[in-house]
């Protein structure tokens, strides 16, 4: 099984818990995969363009079921990419592992949106935005909202199995969304903790109840 993480909003794969499930995974004499969405440019940042970066780095590996770790907006590109199962024939996705989804991007919670709203995000074309890995401001253009909205993931109901992860006290995601997403799938298992959006505090039971849910393994000796 190859297992991918799919990083939030403004974050990369050197984020914590990326590095976190890199080194538990290695561990297993396993590798983690995670694309880098901001690249090429974060401001040309869309959800298409996510979907599309990820799904090539599915299809250049070797056939094999394939398992979703998504976290917030990444949550939000697992379950459509899981949807969508663009190399099924070779690469099904068969598990989502989804940690704080941002099931639906409530434009409200965003302070930089800012006063002005999504029409003065139209009108001035891009707004600024902290991005967390790198430390600083950067700019994101008003594509990213056109192509967000032509996307539903609270709407979605998948087969595949999953387990979600969400915190009672989160801040940037509404942990009923994210209830109401889960009562709704024929196979999802949800576990609501006491933490906030970044999940810092349930990593080790994250990882306890990620690699049963996985079936991991430590690797065999050659």
């Amino acid at each position: 099984m190859h297992v991918f993480y799919l990083h939030g909003f403004a974050s990369s794969p050197q984020s914590s818990k990326a590095e976190f499930l890199s080194a538990k995974l290695a561990d297993l004499g396993k590798t983690l995969h995670c694309p880098d969405f901001n690249q090429p440019d974060f401001s040309t940042l869309t959800i298409s363009r996510m979907l599309q970066q990820l799904e090539k780095r599915i299809v250049a590996l070797v056939p094999d079921e394939v398992a979703l770790i998504g976290s917030s907006l990444g949550g939000f590109v697992a379950i459509e990419a899981a949807q969508r199962q663009v190399a099924r024939a070779y690469h099904p996705i068969t598990k989502l592992v989804l940690l704080a989804p941002a099931i639906e991007l409530e434009w409200e919670r965003w302070p930089e949106v800012g006063p002005g709203g999504i029409e003065g995000w139209r009108r001035n074309g891009e707004i600024e935005v902290f991005h967390y890995a790198d430390d600083r401001p950067r700019r994101l253009k008003f594509a990213f909202y056109e192509d967000a909205v032509r996307y539903k993931p609270a709407a979605a109901r998948l087969a595949v199995p999953m387990v979600i992860f969400q915190g009672r006290r989160d801040e940037s995601v509404d942990p009923r969304s994210v209830e109401r997403f889960a009562q709704a799938q024929p196979d999802a298992t949800l576990h609501l903790v006491d933490d906030e959006h970044q999940l810092k505090n349930s990593l080790d039971s994250i990882w306890s109840e990620t690699s049963r849910f996985l079936s991991l393994s430590p690797a065999c000796p050659p």
